[in-house]
């Protein structure tokens, strides 16, 4: 089973051909169109399901699905959490897992929840529905770097402590053993820069759903011409 997670920096309509030839089955697409959105704009994108949630028509977070994958609502989504968006996914050989996507943006009228703030009450609320078969992926806009910023209840730190106690793992962590903040590869670009990279955009994986890990890749610079992120590519044993 394959997947990409990309912030497209907006206007996926005209972005999403580039990521056809990753022939991937599960899109986490952060700053994308609502369905209605896209149907508004005759702009087909050859998926079988598209859940979208968010504020804005023209900037939320999508996933879309491909190549048969059974796809649903997870039963604790909560329309509150505009950033964080879980679905159960159920493959053609009935290998079921729990995915959500993120992307942690500004939180109108709520600025404990602006950023990382959201992720954490996300997680203080819902830890207990994550289990042996889950992943989060998608844009955090944080890092360990920034943790300072934030009071503790509700910084990067203290999400991660939640993760873990989720049993979930940062995947390029777990591959790379370096410590979170000391990370050598960046995802995104400020302003496109390619001299002002920084490592905000993660894929945590339960400890068995890493196991089964073929790939895991983090692409390149070239893609600054679609957008300030890059895509994060993974494949795993699962169908």
């Amino acid at each position: 089973m394959k997947f990409v997670s990309w912030n497209c920096n907006g206007g996926f309509r005209n972005k999403f051909q580039s990521l056809l030839s990753f022939k991937a089955d599960v899109w986490i697409i952060q700053e994308s169109e609502s369905p209605e959105y896209l149907a508004e704009k005759k702009i087909v994108i050859p998926a079988e399901k598209h859940f979208w949630h968010g504020d804005r028509s023209c900037k939320g977070l999508s996933i879309f699905t491909f190549n048969g994958y059974g796809t649903e609502t997870a039963p604790f989504f909560a329309p509150e959490f505009k950033y964080a968006l879980p679905v159960i996914i159920t493959g053609p050989s009935g290998h079921k897992f729990l995915l959500t996507g993120v992307w942690a943006s500004v939180v109108k009228d709520n600025h404990d929840w602006d950023y990382i703030g959201q992720m954490c009450a996300f997680m203080n609320r819902y830890h207990g529905h994550f289990n042996a078969h889950s992943i989060m992926a998608g844009d955090l806009n944080s890092n360990m770097l920034w943790n300072s910023y934030y009071k503790k209840e509700h910084n990067y730190a203290r999400f991660l402590e939640l993760m873990e106690n989720a049993g979930l793992v940062s995947v390029y962590h777990a591959l790379t053993g370096l410590p979170q903040g000391q990370e050598k590869v960046p995802t995104s670009y400020y302003h496109r820069d390619p001299a002002r990279g920084f490592h905000i955009d993660y894929v945590f994986m339960s400890r068995p759903e890493i196991s089964t890990l073929k790939s895991f890749e983090i692409s390149g610079k070239e893609w600054l011409e679609r957008s300030d992120h890059v895509p994060l590519v993974w494949e795993t044993e699962n169908a």
